[in-house]
C-alpha cells in the first residue's frame, strides 16, 4: 500500500477562539477559509452531497436537515451503507445539494452548515448565502483530498482518514472513528490470514457502470479515496494491468485525474480474476453489458460479481468494512458468479 504524507496539521486546522474559548473553535475548510465555529454543535445542517453526509452518518449522527445530491432517496442510499446510522427519517430534506431552499434551512435554525461549495462564482454565492443563516464550512467528500480544488493545483492528499476523522471531532465522534478503526483492522487481519494462499496470485478490475454503455474503471494509486481501492491494496490484491495503465493515461477522461472510461469494444481487454461490476441504483446491467461480460475468462471461472457502488466507492470507514466483509464472503467461494451485494 502506498503511503502519504501526513499534511492534517496544515489541510485542517483546530484551535480554540480567543475570545469565547469555552464555545467556540476556529477551523480552516478546504476552500482555505478560517472560520467561527461552535465548539459543540447541536443542530448541523449538512447541504452537501451524500458523500458528504456519509461521512457523518456513518459514523451514527442525524444531523438536523440534509440534502439530496446524486439521488433524491438520499435516505436509502445512507442506509444502505451499513453500521449504525441511525434513524434518519426523523432528518428534515432542505432540497437538492445544488440548490438547496434556504428558507426551510433558516426554518431549522442550524448552529453550523456544511457542505461542498465549489471554487466558482456559483459555489461562492451559495455558500455566502448560507452564512447568513449559520456558520459554513467547505469540506471536500474525498476522504484525503485536501485544498480548492479535487485535482487541481490547490489540492493536496492528507492521511487515509484524515476526512473523516476531521468530521468526527466536529461533531464529537471521535471513539465512534476509533472503533470503525479497530474493527477494519481486525477484520482486515483475518481475512489475510485466512485467505493467504490464494491473495497473491489474484488481479481485479472494477467497472462502476455509471454508464452502461462506458464503464468506468477507477485505479486511485494516485488519488487514493475510494474504499474498494483501499480495501484491495490493504488486502495484497493487484489491479489488472490492463486497468492499471488505462487509468494512469486518464483513457477517456482527462489524464491525472485516476480514472478511465472504456467501450464495451474494448472490455474483454481489461478482464481479471475478479471483475466488479458496480451500479448506483437496483436497475439491470444492461444486456449489450452483460453480453461482453459473459464472453469474458472471469464469468466462465464464475468470478463477476455485482456491487453497489454507493458502497464500494463511498471514502467511508464503514464501506471500507462492508467491501471487506463482501470481498471475504467472495473469497471463501460464498457467493455465486454474478452475485449481487
Amino acid at each position: 500500500m502506498r503511503v502519504f504524507p501526513v499534511v492534517l496539521a496544515t489541510a485542517i486546522t483546530l484551535s480554540a477562539a480567543s475570545t469565547f474559548a469555552d464555545s467556540t473553535r476556529t477551523i480552516t475548510d478546504d476552500l482555505d477559509r478560517r472560520v467561527e465555529i461552535p465548539a459543540d454543535p447541536q443542530r448541523v445542517v449538512i447541504t452537501g452531497i451524500e458523500e458528504v453526509t456519509a461521512m457523518f452518518t456513518s459514523l451514527g449522527y442525524v444531523p438536523t436537515g440534509m440534502t439530496w445530491g446524486y439521488h433524491s432517496n438520499v435516505v436509502q442510499t445512507l442506509n444502505g451503507i451499513g453500521g449504525d446510522v441511525g434513524d434518519l427519517g426523523q432528518v428534515t430534506i432542505v432540497g437538492d445539494s445544488g440548490d438547496p431552499d434556504l428558507e426551510a434551512i433558516a426554518t431549522l435554525e442550524p448552529d453550523l452548515i456544511v457542505g461542498w461549495f465549489r471554487q466558482s462564482d456559483d459555489g461562492i454565492a451559495l455558500l455566502e448565502k448560507q452564512a447568513l443563516i449559520a456558520p459554513t464550512i467547505s469540506i471536500h467528500p474525498r476522504f484525503n483530498v485536501f485544498g480548492l480544488d479535487a485535482y487541481g493545483e490547490g489540492a493536496h492528499l492528507g492521511e487515509r482518514y484524515a476526512k473523516q476523522r476531521f468530521v468526527a471531532s466536529l461533531v464529537g465522534l471521535e471513539e465512534q472513528f476509533d472503533a470503525q478503526l479497530a474493527e477494519y483492522e481486525a477484520l482486515l487481519a483475518d481475512v489475510k490470514a485466512r485467505h493467504a494462499e490464494i491473495i497473491p496470485d489474484l488481479e481485479w478490475t472494477f467497472l462502476d457502470t455509471f454508464s452502461d454503455y462506458t464503464p468506468y474503471m477507477y485505479d486511485q494509486e494516485k488519488w487514493f479515496t475510494y474504499s474498494y481501492n483501499g480495501v484491495m491494496s490493504d488486502l495484497g490484491i493487484k489491479p489488472s494491468d490492463a486497468m492499471t495503465n488505462a487509468t494512469a493515461q486518464g483513457i477517456g477522461e482527462e489524464p491525472g485525474k485516476g480514472y478511465a472510461t472504456v467501450s464495451l469494444e474494448v472490455l474483454p481487454d481489461y478482464a481479471a480474476d475478479l471483475i466488479f461490476a458496480g451500479r448506483y441504483d437496483a436497475e439491470p446491467l444492461e444486456d449489450d453489458l452483460m453480453l461482453v461480460l459473459s464472453q469474458t475468462a472471469a464469468h466462465q471461472a464464475g468470478q463477476i460479481y455485482r456491487v453497489d457502488s454507493n458502497t464500494w466507492t463511498y471514502h467511508l470507514l464503514q464501506s471500507q468494512i462492508g467491501v471487506l466483509k463482501q470481498v471475504d464472503e467472495i473469497l471463501s467461494a460464498g457467493v455465486e458468479n454474478l452475485g449481487d451485494f
